[in-house]
């Protein structure tokens, strides 16, 4: 009976959510991490809440409650920015960085310069674009530094076909496909 007053209630302290892990079936739901004070700190959504709780006690947020509210995973989106939008919780809020906008992300540089991915990350390398900044997992590089960058490494591969980076122990070269048009990696076993 107790317990089916908390899942009806949906409020437990951090040590219920670890010693409860058969009443969380995984399900699409947003979330609300609730500190002792009783204030939102973070909203969240998941398609499986007791490994999402658990990440982020590990992770270091601080909360002392929870909430959450089952939902289809079509609304996910919707209702989790609504819920950040209403409670405006202190660790949804993005950190405080250098402004990116005069800078390219690797996305739009691949985008525009016609570059796979896997190509941009060894001509990177290869040719030594350094970034300036970075947010989260994307790195941002400076359009002059890119512009550079590109006219080092463009020359080779319009001329020459495929410019080898290494011989050995893998073969690795940059070109242009013939197919696609796009700058990309090539390599031999």
């Amino acid at each position: 009976m107790k317990e089916t007053q908390k899942t009806t209630k949906k409020h437990l302290d951090l040590g219920q959510i670890l010693d409860s892990a058969t009443l969380f079936q995984p399900q699409p739901c947003i979330y609300y991490l609730i500190n002792a004070s009783d204030e939102v700190v973070y909203v969240g959504q998941t398609m499986s809440l007791y490994p999402r709780l658990l990440n982020h006690k590990f992770s270091g947020k601080e909360f002392v409650r929870f909430s959450f509210i089952p939902c289809d995973e079509i609304d996910l989106d919707r209702l989790e920015q609504e819920a950040i939008a209403r409670f405006q919780p202190e660790l949804n809020k993005a950190p405080v960085t250098t402004p990116t906008s005069s800078h390219l992300s690797k996305q739009l540089i691949c985008l525009k310069h016609n570059i796979t991915p896997i190509a941009f990350e060894r001509l990177r390398e290869a040719f030594g674009l350094q970034p300036v900044s970075s947010f989260g997992n994307v790195k941002y590089y400076k359009p002059e530094d890119v512009d550079a960058w590109l006219k080092r490494f463009k020359g080779l591969v319009m001329t020459g076909g495929r410019h080898v980076l290494q011989a050995r122990p893998q073969y690795l070269a940059v070109g242009i496909s013939s197919r696609t048009k796009q700058i990309q990696l090539y390599t031999k076993r």
